[in-house]
């Protein structure tokens, strides 16, 4: 039962890490390819407050925290669920970030609608498909090296409770790259 505490508190290390380095560092970088794809954005306000264009340590600072506290997340997910996920570090690698993915897609399209109207619709997509990969993949590769769990062979209901969860993720991405689509265009 010590194990437990132990392991999410690595998981949450590991999140923390990652996403602050990873995605905060990738998250900002491809905030800066959008307003070098579309500089005539220059100025919109987005959804979260952030003026396009402007490059403040305040709002560096933002994106930072924000993919730190998504890496706890990341970290404490992967770590509670993985004794569902398939055996197999590289196959619980793959469907960790293929679910987090779709998530992710689904929750920030949802959550950053409005921007959809001025900012180029499938260049931000893909940027947030590759951020939140690339943020995700190595979360639980290290959480295995530092706290392995027992290889074992999850049952059927296990493999269901998957197959549902991921078919949510993925219904939920195509519904918010749908929502992301849809959105009026303001040029």
């Amino acid at each position: 039962m010590r194990t437990w505490p132990r392991n999410l508190a690595i998981g949450a290390g590991v999140g923390f890490a990652v996403g602050f380095v990873v995605g905060g560092t990738v998250g900002r970088i491809f905030m800066r390819i959008l307003f070098l794809a579309q500089e005539e954005n220059n100025g919109f306000e987005t959804a979260m407050g952030a003026i396009i264009g402007d490059l403040t340590g305040n709002g560096t600072a933002f994106v930072y925290i924000f993919a730190a506290i998504a890496g706890v997340v990341l970290g404490l997910a992967y770590t509670a669920g993985r004794t569902l996920l398939p055996s197999g570090v590289r196959v619980r690698a793959i469907v960790f970030t293929l679910g987090t993915t779709a998530f992710m897609l689904g929750q920030i399209t949802r959550a950053n609608r409005d921007d959809f109207a001025f900012l180029p619709v499938t260049l931000s997509l893909v940027l947030v498909v590759f951020s939140v990969a690339i943020t995700a993949a190595p979360v639980p590769l290290l959480i295995e090296r530092l706290a392995p769990d027992r290889e074992r062979n999850p049952g059927r209901l296990a493999r269901g409770v998957v197959l549902l969860g991921m078919t949510g993720f993925a219904l939920f991405a195509v519904s918010g790259v749908v929502i992301a689509y849809s959105e009026p265009r303001f040029f």
